[in-house]
């Protein structure tokens, strides 16, 4: 009897301690802020970069993430500022590591056996690593964190409570303080601010009568208690002021997906560039638009997967700051519900009165019956009166705006299971002779030349043979009706965000649009700089916002 109870209570004893292990396992999996992380260069790589991130809460730096610090012969190290999962070394030039998860501090990763360990030499009290006060220093701000390993919060006290304080804990027994907690230092500007001596998984801030439901604590992170919102506390003097990606869920292969954002130096007033770019899951980076004074770009990923969009600024002052946004990209090549994908001409774009407008919808999905997609298209102009609409297959419709004023259509796309997704789009119709981008101011930082000679002979490229079954003209055919307009590089009649896509797509040698040599120098070259570049399709975005 003695033996069969020690058996069990040593089974007992195996089960606790493998739960123990995957727990401190799971707990150890997090990188947080002050954690060094070593690498053994043994590859042959002579640069190394760090890239680290968390999904949803972002990443160290952009790719390539942050240059590592050489320590001894090959062995590199980064110490971090902020809290992050996951980890990349690379190189800085193509060649990298797959997604790792970080195990926790003291562990090196040895480059060739490509695997983890513990790191002998490393420090027992790795410091915090400083924040620099240039004009280029990070713009999270620094958190006053206790050797042995601590965490700041912050607290916006937007909806007015008096003498703030935060409860942190990790179990019952494992609490900052008891109930309500530590009193908060005010920081300026109704800010408050608790640094705890250890990390807590949990808080909750209030003012002893107010209180806030119970948090996930975020180190360095700032909480609103009007709007119950948590944001990176932004110390900068370019200040983000907001970034978008629309739609940032249910995006599908092929959908238009609008990246914007607005920041401003809220110091100097000091002049803003942006710049776009989407990471892809294996590291890979592919610019949407470099930096300039166009806040807007629209991105159509061409793969599922699952991507980061980068948001990169700066300004004339010298600063620099940077946001990212996750985005699942998902295949409806089997979807059974309809999806809208996107729609041309562009959701606010202008329309010309008594000027017939064809809206063209992009959707997918509907893989069930007959697989077929129908329409159907409400119009509703500014005096509130609708058409009479029907379903159709037809992917295009046609109206002619009779008044200056606000249009909306609203586009239904069913299934043959009759399951229905819509979306509605706003134009504005005008007077204006809207198909004429020499009538749109361009700012001058995008110079656009006020005449431009066109060819005698159409150019034809040495770089890619011309089929002999379609020969090319050694004079360029007059045409019959309006000559092609600037900057309408897809030959629809029209300047809108699609022909700046159209470009885009060319650069990066895309199969469904012509090579970029192949699209005509006098409509494409907006900048007249001789060359068709990423600068081209920026122009064309500015021609369209500046309307």
């Amino acid at each position: 009897m003695v033996k069969k109870q020690h058996k069990i209570i040593s089974l007992i004893l195996c089960l606790v301690l493998a739960v123990s292990a995957v727990c401190a396992g799971t707990m150890g999996a997090f990188a947080a802020s002050g954690d060094t992380v070593f690498v053994k260069a043994n590859n042959g790589w002579n640069k190394l970069y760090c890239y680290m991130w968390s999904d949803g809460l972002g990443n160290n730096k952009a790719w390539p993430g942050v240059e590592m610090t050489k320590v001894s012969d090959d062995v590199y190290s980064y110490t971090l500022t902020g809290d992050y999962a996951n980890v990349i070394f690379n190189n800085g030039s193509g060649s990298q590591t797959a997604d790792l998860t970080y195990p926790g501090n003291g562990k090196i990763y040895d480059l060739s056996a490509g695997k983890w360990s513990d790191y002998e030499d490393a420090p027992t009290n790795p410091t915090t690593a400083t924040t620099a006060t240039t004009a280029t220093s990070p713009s999270v701000a620094p958190t006053t964190t206790p050797v042995g390993g601590g965490m700041t919060v912050y607290l916006e006290n937007e909806a007015g409570w008096s003498n703030p304080n935060c409860y942190m804990w990790n179990s019952a027994t494992d609490k900052n303080a008891g109930w309500p907690g530590a009193k908060m230092t005010e920081v300026g500007d109704n800010i408050y601010q608790y640094t705890a001596a250890k990390e807590y998984k949990n808080c909750i801030f209030n003012s002893g009568s107010n209180q806030t439901a119970d948090l996930t604590a975020k180190n360095g992170y700032i909480y609103n208690n009007k709007t119950n919102t948590w944001s990176v506390y932004d110390v900068s003097p370019l200040q983000v002021k907001s970034y978008t990606a629309n739609p940032a869920k249910g995006v599908y292969v092929g959908s238009d997906v609008t990246i914007s954002a607005l920041a401003e130096n809220t110091q100097t007033g000091a002049a803003v560039s942006y710049k776009f770019s989407v990471i892809n899951a294996n590291g890979g980076t592919s610019t949407l638009s470099e930096f300039s004074s166009a806040n807007s770009v629209v991105w159509r990923p061409t793969a599922a997967g699952d991507y980061t969009i980068n948001f990169d600024f700066k300004d004339t002052d010298g600063n620099e700051n940077n946001r990212t946004i996750s985005v699942k990209v998902e295949d409806d090549s089997q979807l059974v519900k309809p999806v809208i994908k996107g729609v041309t001409p562009g959701d606010l774009n202008l329309i010309k009165v008594n000027k017939a407008t064809t809206v063209s919808v992009r959707a997918g999905g509907g893989k069930t019956g007959t697989n077929l997609l129908f329409y159907k298209y409400v119009v509703t102009d500014p005096n509130g009166v609708t058409n009479t609409p029907y379903y159709t297959l037809n992917s295009t419709y046609s109206f002619t705006p009779n008044m200056t004023g606000k249009y909306t259509v609203n586009v239904y796309v069913q299934g043959s299971d009759n399951s229905t997704v819509n979306k509605t789009y706003n134009y504005t119709a005008t007077n204006s002779d809207i198909t004429e981008p020499t009538t749109r101011p361009v700012p001058t930082t995008v110079p656009v030349p006020t005449t431009r000679p066109v060819p005698t002979t159409v150019p034809v490229p040495t770089t890619r043979p011309v089929p002999t079954t379609a020969p090319v003209p050694t004079t360029a055919p007059v045409p019959t009706t309006a000559p092609r307009l600037l900057g309408d590089a897809d030959g629809d009649g029209r300047v809108t965000v699609m022909d700046a896509t159209y470009i885009q797509k060319a650069i990066v040698e895309l199969p469904d649009v012509p090579a970029l040599e192949d699209l005509p120098l006098d409509i494409c070259d907006v900048d007249g700089d001789g060359t068709i570049s990423i600068k081209d399709a920026t122009a064309i975005q500015l021609m369209i916002v500046n309307n």
